[in-house]
């Protein structure tokens, strides 16, 4: 019985962490184990869920732990790798358009990789993943109002980034 429920969590979730994951570090490979350790940590200590926020927040937390363990592991590696393929936009009839997306598709993934871990966590949570700040708050173990004033921070320090490396990209 426990095994079914286990199966049934990991079946509802696995989708948004791993997506999660992979927006975090932009490695398809590397989503995809740390979503395994994500949901091994989680089996583990499920009898310890009290239950003070919703599974998917106590899951989103646990994926944040494992991101930022791994990081610390590995410094060095913290720079997201581009050369995955690049998202199809629908511009297969206009090749001039699918060249400017493609290179805003990789100017968005240099910037995000400059920010700091929490900056990227938090743009990741809200803008891409439409997470409360009151449940970005509860991944990131901080207030709903400092995840605000963290994402204004984040989205101000994104543009500084991204307008520097397009400017470097226009030399």
């Amino acid at each position: 019985m426990a095994i079914l429920k286990l199966e049934k969590l990991y079946q509802r979730y696995k989708l948004a962490i791993f997506r999660y994951l992979y927006r975090m570090g932009g490695d398809y490979h590397l989503a995809e184990e740390l979503t395994q350790e994500t949901f091994y940590r989680a089996f583990v200590s499920l009898k310890n869920f009290r239950g003070e926020s919703t599974l998917s927040t106590w899951l989103f937390r646990i994926a944040y732990y494992v991101y930022t363990g791994h990081l610390r592991g590995r410094p060095r590696e913290r720079n997201l790798p581009l050369n995955h393929e690049i998202p199809d936009w629908n511009t297969a009839n206009d090749p001039a358009r699918h060249l400017d997306d493609a290179e805003n598709w990789r100017m968005a993934r240099l910037s995000l990789e400059q920010l700091p871990v929490d900056y990227r966590a938090v743009i990741v949570l809200r803008e891409l993943e439409d997470l409360t700040f009151e449940e970005i708050g509860a991944i990131l173990g901080k207030s709903p109002t400092t995840v605000r004033v963290t994402l204004c921070r984040a989205k101000k320090k994104y543009r500084q980034v991204f307008d520097q490396l397009e400017g470097d990209d226009n030399d």
